[in-house]
């Protein structure tokens, strides 16, 4: 019976996801062996890397550092064209994020950042078929990464603090009461309660002067009248 090997997109998704997961730099080394070929042609966000030089920098956003302590990745798209053989070769491209956690602490939480990457890589099958061996069960799989295009951001995220763990009674943390300074008139610096005088605190309804509802009627000239004309000459 012929074994079907997993998609091109199936066998970079799963090893990539193994690089950027292993606890040891061992368990790194083997799945960044098992995904790309020895002899590799690498550009980083637009520079020529060796393969020296790009494993160190996928080591560094794996959980294998030596200074992270977990790692996620999360596939947000994907996309692939397989070759003149099938699945044996192809080209397969790659949107993920990764998130890894940090062995050192910020305020008792693990500090954490994200790596936001468009990976586009060339398979082909470069590994020989090893000796057949009754006791090693599982297929062979000879393909391999023999260029990669990949395009990748690492942001630090923001730790939120609480504000329940920041109060006076948490370890370290001490609270004081400042008095203002005394003033030159005898009251210290600063705001203070607002008296109000007798005539504001009982205050009564304004009046105006005069007759008027807005103050005194205007004075009335002989010969005139309010309102209406007056014709002084009939």
């Amino acid at each position: 019976m012929a074994l079907v090997l997993p998609t091109l997109t199936a066998f970079t998704t799963s090893r990539l996801t193994a690089i950027l997961t292993a606890k040891t730099q061992a368990d790194f080394t083997a799945a960044f062996d098992a995904l790309f070929a020895r002899n590799l042609n690498v550009v980083y966000n637009g520079k020529q890397l060796s393969r020296e030089q790009y494993q160190a920098q996928l080591l560094g956003q794996s959980s294998a550092a030596v200074e992270e302590q977990g790692a996620s990745v999360s596939v947000q798209g994907q996309l692939e064209v397989p070759g003149n053989e099938g699945q044996i070769s192809g080209i397969v491209g790659l949107f993920y994020s990764s998130l890894v956690d940090s062995r050192f602490l910020v305020f008792g939480a693990p500090a954490e950042s994200k790596v936001t990457s468009s990976f586009n890589a060339t398979i082909q099958a470069t590994e020989p078929r090893p000796p057949s061996n009754p006791r090693i069960r599982g297929y062979f799989d000879p393909r391999r990464i023999v260029t990669v295009n990949q395009i990748a951001t690492d942001q630090a995220l923001h730790v939120t603090i609480p504000t329940t763990s920041i109060n006076s009674t948490s370890p370290g943390v001490t609270t004081k009461n400042f008095a203002l300074p005394q003033g030159p008139f005898g009251a210290p610096f600063g705001p203070g309660p607002v008296r109000l005088g007798p005539t504001e605190t009982n205050a009564v309804p304004e009046t105006f002067p005069g007759d008027g509802e807005f103050g005194a009627l205007p004075p009335l000239i002989p010969g005139e009248t309010i309102g209406k004309e007056s014709n002084t000459k009939a």
